[in-house]
């Protein structure tokens, strides 16, 4: 409930936020750098708050962010578009969203155990992504009917709920094992030698699988209409993708009591690899629509599996603070750099190519990674499994 209040209000914010500074006469370089602006301090939030991150005051922290966000939400409400008060509002936006998806992440994990690691997940990105759903339907039919302004100053109340019903949960349990991460800078760098190399790997899963996405989602409706494709119809494949990213993860709960989740990341690996690199074959409905629903089901399961191989973590010793926020930086990295990249390569070689291209990139980087060592071959679906110990 509390994940699916904060994407809620994100997808909300996505919704309005652009045309909020449109009506205040922001140009639309600087509509793009504040939007740029807002991922960037996600990104930054991920390590420190992912080192700060402790079970027995999550709860505190996890409130405090909250509160943080419901402010930057609600306070563009009264800003009135003063650049400086967007601006500011926009820093704190990022910071705190990025904070919560880190805490978020780990917090799920200690509820869990570290039990059931993929249906565990399944449940926590099926809130996810229901949560950005709901949030761009009432973003938009509020947007309409009350004005963007007063959209964001109500929607704003619902992380100052979810705080309330943060503090009002039981005490969370801590990992059997003690997590000791130092101080300051050093300790920051001493944690980063001692992760698992499985945090890099879904590091990379991640970040392959929104440099990925958003290089499609960012040049397939510039690509289509030279194609004969209409944006109305460009509109309809996305929400086809949406709707199966959303249907694996619900479903996923019952694939993945039967389905070692290592096995189903190998082939969304490669079916979301092939799905990106077949775009440019075909102009086809028939073709494009079966291509869109294994994109979002790849997507889907990705993101439910990739958390699961942090959760897992947790029974053997291992920081998932700090790698809740690696993992989360992935998701930030490969946003900002898909579409960038996929521009790059663009320019040079046609969209077309840059699909095909972006494909093969994309998956050799993490075939690079998840070869890399026996542990990262066996959690990458590559090898048979072994049971992996608390380290001594």
């Amino acid at each position: 409930m509390i994940t699916a209040a904060i994407t809620t209000t994100k997808g909300t914010v996505e919704i309005a936020y652009p045309p909020y500074l449109a009506g205040y006469g922001y140009a639309l370089s600087l509509i793009g750098f504040l939007t740029s602006l807002i991922a960037v301090l996600q990104l930054i939030s991920r390590l420190p708050v992912g080192v700060a991150y402790r079970a027995d005051r999550v709860k505190r922290q996890l409130a405090f962010a909250l509160v943080a966000f419901a402010i930057s939400t609600s306070g563009f409400a009264f800003a009135a578009g003063q650049p400086l008060a967007v601006a500011a509002l926009s820093v704190l936006h990022g910071f705190a969203f990025g904070s919560l998806g880190t805490l978020g992440l780990a917090l799920a994990i200690d509820v869990s155990g570290g039990r059931r690691a993929g249906v565990s997940m399944a449940w926590y990105t099926a809130a996810n992504s229901t949560g950005y759903a709901l949030g761009a339907l009432i973003g938009g039919s509020l947007a309409d009917t009350i004005g963007i302004p007063s959209t964001l100053g109500l929607i704003g109340l619902l992380p100052f709920a979810a705080a309330a019903v943060v503090v009002a949960l039981p005490p969370v349990e801590a990992a059997p094992f003690p997590i000791d991460r130092g101080s300051g800078i050093r300790g920051l760098f001493s944690a980063g030698a001692r992760l698992d190399s499985r945090v890099w790997l879904a590091f990379v899963v991640v970040l392959y699988l929104n440099a990925l996405m958003d290089s499609v989602d960012t040049f397939f409706p510039v690509f289509a209409p030279t194609i004969g494709i209409s944006l109305a119809i460009v509109g309809v494949l996305r929400a086809v993708k949406s709707g199966a990213a959303i249907s694996i993860r619900s479903t996923g709960v019952i694939l993945l009591r039967s389905v070692d989740y290592r096995r189903v990341t190998l082939v969304a690996v490669f079916a979301a690899a092939a799905a990106t690199a077949a775009l440019p074959l075909s102009a086809s409905l028939a073709v494009l629509l079966p291509i869109f629903v294994v994109l979002g089901l790849a997507r889907g399961v990705l993101r439910t599996t990739s958390a699961a191989t942090i959760a897992e973590l947790r029974n053997e010793g291992r920081d998932v603070g700090l790698a809740s926020g690696i993992y989360n930086s992935g998701l930030d990295i490969g946003t900002i750099v898909g579409p960038a990249l996929g521009g790059v390569i663009a320019s040079a070689f046609g969209i077309a190519a840059m699909f095909q291209i972006m494909a093969v990139v994309s998956l050799l980087a993490w075939l690079a990674v998840a070869v890399s060592s026996p542990i990262t071959r066996e959690a990458a679906g590559l090898t048979k499994r072994h049971t992996i110990g608390p380290p001594a």
